[in-house]
């Protein structure tokens, strides 16, 4: 059977998204590929430096750029289901097309699969088998949520076997942008579509066609395993721990991975340089035990001698701005208005280190004057700008706070923080 007649086939099993529905769902999808929240496919020219330690329960890493560390992330040993991970699965509980299903993934393992990730012109019965992908790994109790709308991961390129759809991202410029949606879209079959990532403009179209063909024969693998598959199970991992965070931050050009365990250095991208330091403390070697320690708390200090005061439940995050001791002598507003704008950068700063994720309140110290309100709107958008998650910043409520969302993939320190509250609540 052809590989067009397979994907023809598989398309009513994975998610029955006929044509005319692939750029409406695909806009909640393409977060990285246009408009104002496209910063998660700026391509990091930074010397990156990815630290894997593993510790009792799991495996701790951060990212660092030029010896500064950016990002924290965690990744348990308990962890079965992980982001871009490809299952074949079988509906368990319909709660109304609404809403969505849950999906039994095999071996006690469940996810949540919401139908507007899925399709809008049908809805899923009891025991129907479906492929599906994780989108954003078990949290805070819940289990995984998932998609149908499946996406096979290169540097260059995302393969879309069930969409129709190719986009680029907006940072590249226009001429190019259109020239290789142009090629790409020669390559595609009925019913494919590929998302042109930023690092596409540094290849060559020969190096991204051999790209786009390998990417098309992982998904014919999936396609073969789901037809061998006789109950719900992992059926594709596209990317170790080390890989999928590379990835996330769209494969760095110089890049150092150190680890103090063995991992297969063939999962790694080219070029990345692999030291293994087996039995070393490499967060204490590398002096982020400090910060990794630090950003364990609520309280975060401003240099303006303000303060962050970061406090999570399971709906949201609330941070508040405080001045601290300070006396306001002069120009009050002005005062409070350079306040806020120090405290808008590291509030960017603390999002991504503690890999803070959904939606997030902040009580800036109280402004009269619209015109600052909204220069620290503006200040705050460009400093999420360089965050690979999507940031979008909604403004101000009638109540003076601002409002914010952060797209929320895998687990990080906040979610490390709010599993240790709750155990401790337990005990107690």
């Amino acid at each position: 059977m052809s590989i067009l007649k397979v994907i023809v086939k598989v398309r009513r099993l994975v998610t029955g998204v006929d044509s005319d529905l692939c750029i409406a769902s695909y806009a909640r999808i393409c977060d990285n590929v246009g408009g104002t929240q496209m910063v998660g496919d700026a391509m990091s020219e930074e010397q990156v430096t990815l630290v894997l330690e593993k510790e009792a329960g799991g495996i701790r890493a951060a990212l660092l750029e030029h010896e500064q560390v950016v990002s924290f992330y965690f990744q348990s040993d308990s962890s079965e289901v992980r982001i871009g991970d490809i299952f074949f699965g079988r509906v368990s509980e319909n709660r109304l097309s609404q809403v969505g299903w849950f999906i039994d993934l095999g071996n006690g393992r469940n996810g949540f699969l919401p139908s507007h990730k899925f399709s809008t012109n049908r809805a899923l019965q009891v025991g129907e088998q479906v492929i599906v992908q994780v989108d954003k790994e078990e949290r805070d109790g819940k289990v995984a949520e998932l998609t149908g709308q499946i996406q096979m991961k290169g540097k260059g390129l995302i393969y879309l076997p069930l969409n129709s759809f190719v986009a680029a991202s907006r940072r590249i410029p226009e001429d190019n942008r259109g020239h290789l949606k142009n090629k790409i879209s020669e390559w595609c079959a009925a019913g494919e579509g590929a998302i042109i990532r930023t690092r596409a403009e540094h290849c060559d179209l020969d190096e991204l066609h051999l790209e786009f063909c390998q990417l098309r024969e992982k998904w014919q693998s999936v396609i073969k395993s789901a037809e061998e598959a006789a109950s719900p199970a992992l059926i594709f991992r596209q990317l170790s721990f080390a890989s999928a965070l590379l990835s996330e931050n769209h494969f760095p050009t110089s890049c150092v991975v150190e680890a103090n365990f063995p991992i297969n250095e063939e999962q790694l991208p080219d070029g990345v340089e692999f030291l293994y330091q087996p039995g070393t403390r490499l967060f204490l070697k590398k002096n982020i035990e400090h910060d990794y320690t630090a950003a364990l708390q609520s309280s975060v200090p401003l240099k303006s001698g303000g303060s962050l005061r970061i406090d999570y439940t399971e709906t949201l995050t609330t941070i508040d701005v405080n001045s601290g001791s300070m006396i306001f002598q002069g120009d009050r507003e002005a005062i409070v208005f350079q306040i806020n704008s120090v405290a808008a950068k590291e509030i960017a700063k603390q999002l991504r280190l503690r890999q803070i994720g959904g939606m997030i309140v902040v009580d800036f110290l109280r402004m009269e004057d619209e015109k600052d309100r909204d220069r620290l709107l503006r200040q705050l958008e460009r400093a999420t700008k360089a965050d690979p998650n999507a940031v979008h910043v909604y403004g101000f409520t009638r109540l003076g706070l601002v409002e914010l969302t952060r797209k929320r993939q895998r687990s990080g320190l906040r979610d490390r923080v709010v599993r240790t509250a709750k155990e401790n609540m337990e005990f107690h």
